[in-house]
């Protein structure tokens, strides 16, 4: 065939010149990858030859760019403990690379599938092609030989001078014309499906090269995803086991404690008023999930200190007072979704996020019930007095988190009332019970319930780790 295909060269070609319609010098691909994804790992125009090469070349390095990420990323976990808190911040990168890493190896999977199927395909097509101008390169041979023979002088003459009228004679010279006329759209269409052989053999090779590039890639960007997960899970796993203690280095008093002092004697008449509720109420009504307990995070997590439990549920989820009581403090203006390592927190404990603080009495005790991580602008005033099962938050994912959820402490004060306490307050967020590994010391089944200490929330709210509710 390759033989015959030379042979079709004797008739003048005349090639098409197309004009590029996209610039590729000055194109960001990153601008608009899913697009030129479309355009170029499928069968293209000719004039979209080059800016589809350079994509090509921009998704080749794009692979070798994320195994670079990976291999420095390796190079930072060497001292992992060291560089923790650093590394917990870039989490939120890493995990977005994950993410296009994924979506690229969809987007390489299904173009090898096409190319596959399509390289195939054209291969068919250009077989027909070929077969095709074959037959149009011997009719036109076949017509030429014949005419070459039936055109001498002689054979002209001689065909015309047989006419046996006027009418006749312009018959057989308009059949001479017609027959000249239909050898050159035969030639024209020889030319053209030269031509169209040409541009399927080009398109044929380019898409043989990008399925073998491509192959490369998805191979590649299989193991560097694979790899970089691992990585970032011994950084979660990592800092997890110093969290609690990370925490209590950011908890400090309140900044603005005098001006709290003052809202609370204005409330006190009101707080004097309110009753004692009968038992704890859950939290969250309903559609949550138990991902973590007290007082260790899971194995899986990295087995870190955790002195509350986490209810995991969608942002907006409405969170309730647990009983009847007063807000003493809260905190906002955090980004409702925040990240490993997110400092967010401030006036409140940097890294809870979005933050609030409920004084209770239940069944004549008093608790302090600590929020974490609530959705922006959620959170109710301080000084406000709630009754148990009013709302005083949205569940968020601000502040030091990885997902939507309720970090939920419980701190037992006292048999005092809450007017006692509150009006004694002195700003420390822990209202004495402490953080990290001085909170888990003053756990209240530790210290045989010696107030302020630490009660562990699955008990108080009777619930289970890994278990919906």
């Amino acid at each position: 065939m390759k033989k015959y295909f030379k042979s079709l060269l004797i008739v003048p070609i005349v090639l098409l010149i197309f004009a590029t319609t996209i610039t590729a010098s000055a194109i960001d691909f990153s601008k608009n990858e899913s697009y030129y994804e479309k355009l170029c790992f499928g069968t293209i125009s000719r004039e979209n030859y080059t800016v589809c090469q350079q994509f090509q070349t921009y998704i080749n390095q794009k692979a070798k760019n994320a195994q670079a990420d990976l291999a420095a990323l390796q190079n930072d976990l060497k001292d992992v403990k060291k560089n923790i808190v650093a590394l917990a911040q870039k989490v939120s990168e890493y995990e977005a690379t994950i993410v296009e890493l994924d979506r690229q190896i969809r987007i390489l999977t299904d173009s090898i599938y096409y190319l596959e199927s399509n390289i195939k395909t054209l291969e068919k097509e250009i077989v027909i092609r070929e077969d095709n101008a074959k037959k149009i390169d011997n009719g036109i041979r076949e017509r030429l030989v014949v005419m070459q023979g039936f055109l001498s002088v002689n054979g002209y003459i001689e065909f015309i001078m047989n006419a046996t009228s006027f009418s006749d004679l312009i018959r057989r010279v308009e059949g001479i014309q017609d027959t000249t006329t239909y050898d050159k759209e035969q030639i024209k269409a020889l030319q053209t499906e030269i031509e169209l052989i040409k541009i399927d053999r080009e398109e044929l090779v380019r898409q043989q090269v990008v399925l073998v590039e491509n192959r490369v890639n998805l191979e590649s960007n299989q193991t560097t995803m694979a790899q970089m997960k691992l990585e970032v899970e011994k950084i979660i796993s990592e800092y997890k086991k110093q969290e609690a203690d990370l925490l209590a280095m950011q908890a400090e008093l309140i900044s603005d404690l005098k001006a709290v002092q003052d809202k609370l004697k204005r409330v006190s008449a009101a707080l004097k008023a309110v009753v004692t509720s009968n038992g704890f109420l859950r939290p969250v009504a309903s559609g949550y999930r138990v991902s973590a307990g007290a007082w260790n995070y899971p194995a899986s997590f990295g087995g870190g200190r955790h002195i509350g439990i986490d209810l995991a549920a969608p942002v907006g989820t409405p969170i309730r007072a647990v009983g009847n009581g007063i807000i003493m403090y809260s905190a906002d203006g955090c980004a409702t979704y925040g990240y490993l390592g997110n400092r967010c927190g401030r006036p409140g404990v940097a890294m809870g996020g979005n933050q609030t603080y409920l004084l209770t009495s239940i069944n004549n005790k008093t608790y302090w019930i600590i929020n974490f991580h609530m959705k922006e602008g959620s959170t109710r005033p301080m000084g406000t007095i709630v009754n148990q099962g009013d709302r005083i938050g949205n569940i968020g994912s601000s502040g030091n988190s990885t997902g939507p959820h309720l970090h939920i402490e419980v701190v037992y004060v006292g048999n005092n009332s809450m007017n006692y306490y509150a009006s004694r307050w002195n700003g420390d967020l822990s209202f004495g019970a402490g953080w990290g590994t001085t909170g888990y010391n003053r756990r209240c089944e530790a210290n045989g319930n010696k107030p302020p200490c630490r009660l562990n929330p699955l008990n108080v709210f009777n619930v289970v780790t890994g278990r919906g509710y």
